[in-house]
């Protein structure tokens, strides 16, 4: 526990991001759920519910129970309006903003599963049983509803894969000697003139 702790302290300054506190009950209640002496793991259970609804919900607008699967390196960056089901899975190094909402549909235990190194941003709404792959960025105010492949952007309402289309890098120079970005204009030839040395007509 105190080493995820110390993480936490690390990645969220508790000077500038209200959402160490939050995580820091999260890591207790972890702890105490996982107690084996009962009677400790249910008066440290009770502790941890206090903590949870006053401090977490009330204050910081953070809805995420213990029972949440979290990895390593956690950031929650804006924590106000956070929204995530106790069933969800969340991987290493996953980054959210504010307004977040990782949630099931109409049917029970219909969880996302979140990828490592993932990114989500502001008010981006998760749902269904669904998994956003390692790397993948989801845009703000997205729905998501169907598996995003790993290392790709998404975005809009329902989100769809953002494809850029492939393009030369502007210092690279092809066989014309001039930069890959610089316009080409091709002379038009007409039927009576010849074309120059070295060019086909």
């Amino acid at each position: 526990m105190f080493e995820n702790i110390r993480a936490d302290y690390a990645l969220h300054n508790p000077r500038r991001n209200r959402a160490f506190w939050h995580l820091l009950i999260y890591r207790f209640g972890r702890w105490a759920m996982e107690l084996r002496f009962a009677p400790a793991r249910w008066l440290l259970s009770k502790i941890y519910g206090v903590l949870n609804v006053v401090v977490s919900n009330f204050i910081l607008d953070i809805y995420m129970s213990r029972e949440v699967k979290v990895g390593k390196g956690f950031h929650i960056i804006h924590p106000d309006g956070v929204r995530i089901h106790n069933l969800a899975v969340i991987g290493d190094r996953v980054g959210i903003l504010h307004g977040v909402n990782i949630t099931q549909n109409m049917f029970p235990r219909h969880v996302p599963v979140i990828g490592n190194d993932v990114f989500i941003g502001a008010k981006a709404t998760i749902i269904g049983r669904i998994k956003i792959g390692d790397g993948a960025r989801i845009a703000a105010n997205s729905l998501v509803i169907t598996d995003i492949p790993p290392g790709v952007t998404a975005i809009g309402v329902p989100a769809k894969i953002l494809r850029v289309p492939p393009s030369r890098p502007p210092g690279r120079r092809d066989e014309t000697g001039l930069p890959g970005n610089y316009p080409i204009v091709k002379p038009r030839i007409g039927s009576g003139d010849k074309p120059p040395p070295g060019t086909s007509g």
